[in-house]
């Protein structure tokens, strides 16, 4: 194989299992603690000059815990793919 392209599919595959890592912690946390998952995302759009609030407060949590269960599905899926 081309070192070329060996080089960047070895890159390819390290963001891939960054990306897998990352998405298990933020969809635990979601899960876990959608609350504090909330106002992660309030703080880093504060960065972008916007506000961001809930319309309603309890489906904001339902849905971010819900999220967060499919983050850590779809993050060990793509974990389990990179060992193939």
């Amino acid at each position: 194989m081309n070192p070329v392209i060996r080089i960047f599919i070895t890159a390819w595959q390290l963001g891939m299992a960054i990306a897998a890592v990352l998405g298990v912690g933020l969809g635990l946390l979601s899960f876990a603690k959608p609350r504090q998952s909330i106002q992660l995302y309030q703080v880093i759009m504060v960065w972008f000059n916007w506000r961001v609030v809930p319309i309603n407060e309890a489906k904001e949590l339902r849905n971010t815990r819900v999220l967060g269960a499919i983050l850590v599905f779809l993050s060990l899926v793509d974990a389990w793919l990179l060992t193939k």
